[in-house]
């Protein structure tokens, strides 16, 4: 499926691939001395008593699907200029590869082989089956690629998403990729392919937040996953920590905090609304079904931060919140001395030993303490009062 890691796998699998072999130097698809494919290295092994050789590094070569993809993209094709300029066939400038033609000796990575056009995969089969080329006035040309071949595709009901032909098809192992089966994965992945390595950390309540977000809109059992035709990949997780982590550096943050949402939740929208779609389109439909999602996220985040908030804690907890918002409400985007509350310091370390993550954690464990209890209101953006019990 779109964004589970297609290009990522095959790059993976292209490191165990030898760090650089020996070829003929100046071949231009670094051909194998001891079996050379093209003819130009053939003649020089023949006609020469020495043929100098040069070292080249592992090949990974994406070959995008292309409609309009053409084959000397695709294979290579002879310099007319060059045999104008008196050059002979076998001379190494007159034939350019094409893309597959450079991959020979490493991996060939075809990003939606659908995409490419029928006669073009038809080629491709022979050529990948039976190491030829048969021309359109009939005549065979051997051509011996020693390549490892990748592609990749999407779900038939995928939009854009054209089909491979039955006999290429035939001839290659499938291996579907999807969603990571946990939420630990997820978040992995998530971290690991992030642009913004450096910036405000992202406590861990946070990075399951917006990653709950995502797999609730995969999940066709939550309340809002029925109405989502095309499903968010793990590319959206990506973005969404990105765009959290902009935002907390971008105001000076140590660690990211709710407010880093944004107003109506408009940073997860920005990173949703492009990857994913709903069974009726519509920008307002789909803004409120994120927001929907990223209530029911924070609610359940939510939950499992007051269930860890000890019992003997909870009543000294709430008079000190209720004395911090005495002349005005807790502002949480500003320091707070915690250790002038005893109570409040202790819940705080329960769930995170790190300083820069205090405020973060605090606000956290106010917000969960309003969605399960009712006994604090939030007054505005990273501003809640106490409201005492009710009745």
């Amino acid at each position: 499926k779109k964004g589970y890691g297609k290009t990522t796998f095959s790059k993976a699998i292209a490191k165990l691939l030898p760090k650089k072999l020996l070829a003929i130097k100046g071949c231009k698809i670094h051909d194998d001395p001891t079996r050379p494919a093209c003819f130009s290295c053939k003649k020089k092994i023949l006609e020469k008593d020495k043929v100098e050789l040069t070292w080249f590094p592992r090949k990974w070569i994406r070959i995008p699907g292309d409609p309009m993809m053409t084959t000397r993209q695709l294979v290579g094709g002879i310099s007319i200029q060059k045999i104008r300029e008196g050059y002979d066939l076998d001379h190494p400038e007159v034939f350019s590869p094409g893309r597959l033609l450079k991959a020979h000796r490493g991996m060939a990575y075809f990003d939606e082989l659908g995409a490419i056009p029928s006669a073009l995969q038809t080629l491709l089969h022979e050529l990948l089956e039976e190491k030829q080329i048969t021309t359109p006035e009939g005549d065979i040309i051997p051509m011996r690629i020693d390549t490892i071949a990748i592609a990749s595709t999407n779900p038939a009901n995928y939009r854009g998403t054209a089909d491979i032909k039955e006999p290429l098809l035939d001839r290659m192992e499938e291996i579907p990729i999807g969603p990571p089966a946990t939420l630990e994965e997820e978040i992995e992945i998530g971290l690991r392919n992030m642009s913004l390595k450096i910036g405000a950390k992202i406590p861990f309540w946070h990075l399951k937040v917006l990653a709950t977000i995502v797999r609730l809109a995969r999940n066709k059992d939550s309340r809002m996953g029925n109405k989502i035709e095309f499903e968010p990949s793990c590319r959206a997780t990506i973005k969404l920590f990105d765009h959290v982590r902009a935002s907390a550096t971008r105001k000076g943050r140590k660690s990211v905090m709710l407010i880093d949402y944004g107003c109506n939740y408009e940073t997860i929208k920005l990173g949703l609304r492009s990857r994913m779609g709903l069974e009726y389109e519509g920008e307002r439909e789909k803004d409120k079904v994120i927001e929907r999602l990223a209530e029911d996220a924070i609610n359940k985040i939510c939950t499992e931060i007051y269930a860890k908030i000890p019992r003997t804690e909870f009543s000294m907890l709430m008079e000190e919140i209720s004395e911090m918002c005495e002349r005005e409400p807790i502002d949480i985007s500003k320091e707070i001395e915690f250790n002038v509350y005893p109570s409040t310091f202790r819940v705080i370390r329960k769930i995170t030993t790190d300083k820069d993550e205090y405020n973060s954690a605090f606000e956290i464990i106010i917000e969960a303490i309003r969605r399960c209890t009712g006994l604090i209101e939030k007054v505005g953006p990273g501003k809640y009062v106490y409201t005492g019990y009710t009745t």
